[in-house]
């Protein structure tokens, strides 16, 4: 399934290449932040990246991303303690409106596909067998993106935030990058 998921990501992401008018690799920007997933889940930390492919339309930017976070949660039950833990990699695509008046700033939405995994203690009627258990997942997500893109030393710093709604489970990252420019 999880390699049906990635052709679909592929064909999809080299399809959007016939009507674009100028793409190509403009810039990489890496980029690191914090997750917030939904109660009870506490905060995580993030790594990731995308491109800026270019205009697809007028003020319009392709953006395919890539991310990894993880976060955790304790939860007490009868005095015994239980720590879990969940992770995701993301690989999509998120397309950027500039807006015209306020240079640096866009707003936004995507496409992705997230692979959930998820550690676990392991159980049995007996109680604890000392080991952990672990299970994964592969849901399609959407998401809103805003950000601000500002000079830094020569290169662009970007802050942004994207709400993630993976069915079901929402998260929302805040996220600082450094821009490199790859047009050069």
């Amino acid at each position: 399934m999880k390699r049906a998921l990635i052709t679909t990501l592929l064909l999809f992401v080299l399809s959007s290449f016939s009507f674009g008018q100028g793409l190509g690799l403009n810039s990489i920007t890496g980029k690191v932040g914090v997750i917030m997933p939904e109660n009870p889940w506490d905060t995580g930390f993030l790594i990731g990246a995308e491109a800026n492919l270019g205009e697809i339309a007028d003020g319009i930017t392709l953006h395919p991303i890539v991310s990894y976070w993880s976060a955790g949660y304790s939860q007490s039950f009868t005095g015994t303690n239980f720590d879990l833990s969940m992770s995701n990699f993301q690989i999509g695509a998120d397309v950027h409106y500039q807006i015209a008046n306020v240079k640096g700033l866009f707003v936004g939405g995507g496409l992705g596909f997230n692979f959930l995994s998820f550690e676990f203690p392991s159980y049995t009627l007996f109680g604890s067998t000392g080991s952990t258990a672990s299970t994964s997942d592969t849901k399609i997500g959407f998401a809103g993106v805003a950000g601000y893109a500002f000079p830094v030393a020569g290169m662009n710093g970007v802050v942004s935030g994207r709400y993630n709604i993976i069915d079901g489970f929402d998260t929302l990252e805040l996220t600082f990058g450094i821009e490199f420019d790859m047009s050069k």
